[in-house]
């Protein structure tokens, strides 16, 4: 018999050990979901495959250890930024990579379309590990306390990297610019899973209201809302792409 298939004194089963979730309720704005997908080039910067040398040039040194991060190693933070987004829907690559203008047809996004016929955001509801989504806020702070004036000690490392990065970035989208600009734009390509769009004093309601279409469009392809549907939804999609682009 396996250890964890042991009884408690008592003849009770010692319960399984669950991972606290988060449910997200997501309006799955293109412009957003591109900058969170972006990261990914971040992550390989900050773990040191890649880094200058004194000519600017990137160079090539596997097998290094990953730039220290107080609070936030970035080997979990990758980690957790991965698993996050292989929570969202099956045909988000696509759709961020344009191949496909709309989600193709799945039961886990819902296209709402306005009484004109015109399509106004797609809608999902995603679950995700509360200690990843804390993965990512603590990184996003480490990073903007390492572009500040005062970082502290044990930021050194990650103020340089982050002065590297936006002194030769790695990909084309990626920011040129100081150390405070890379900081601006981790913190908008992490808006998708740290901001909510359901803020304010219409957020409560707006949740509400666009909850209630997934529940009872559950499995659809797309539904047509009414007006206070449509303005809701219309909200809740302008308030993700201000924070993604910092509007």
């Amino acid at each position: 018999m396996r250890a964890n298939d042991l009884t408690r004194a008592g003849g009770q089963q010692q319960p399984p050990r669950l991972t606290p979730t988060s449910t997200m309720l997501l309006p799955l704005v293109h412009d957003a979901l591109a900058l969170l997908f972006q990261l990914d080039g971040l992550f390989l910067r900050l773990r040191n495959v890649l880094v200058l040398d004194r000519d600017d040039e990137l160079i090539d040194v596997m097998g290094l250890e990953g730039v220290p991060i107080p609070g936030a190693p970035i080997e979990d933070v990758e980690d957790a930024y991965w698993r996050v987004r292989d929570a969202l829907p099956e045909g988000t690559e696509e759709f961020v990579d344009g191949t496909v203008e709309e989600y193709p047809p799945t039961p886990d996004v819902l296209l709402l379309v306005g009484a004109d016929g015109g399509s106004l955001v797609h809608l999902t509801s995603i679950e995700v590990a509360e200690a990843d989504l804390a993965l990512l806020a603590a990184f996003a702070d480490a990073v903007d306390r390492a572009a500040g004036p005062r970082p502290g000690p044990g930021f050194e490392a990650l103020t340089q990297a982050l002065g590297e990065l936006g002194r030769v970035p790695y990909y084309a989208w990626m920011p040129e610019g100081d150390e405070a600009a890379v900081a601006r734009w981790v913190r908008q390509a992490l808006s998708m899973v740290l901001h909510s769009p359901f803020e304010g004093p219409r957020g409560a309601a707006d949740r509400e209201t666009l909850s209630n279409v997934l529940r009872y469009a559950a499995g659809w392809e797309s539904v047509e809302v009414d007006l206070d549907e449509e303005e809701a939804a219309d909200r809740v999609a302008l308030s993700m792409v201000r924070a993604a682009l910092a509007i």
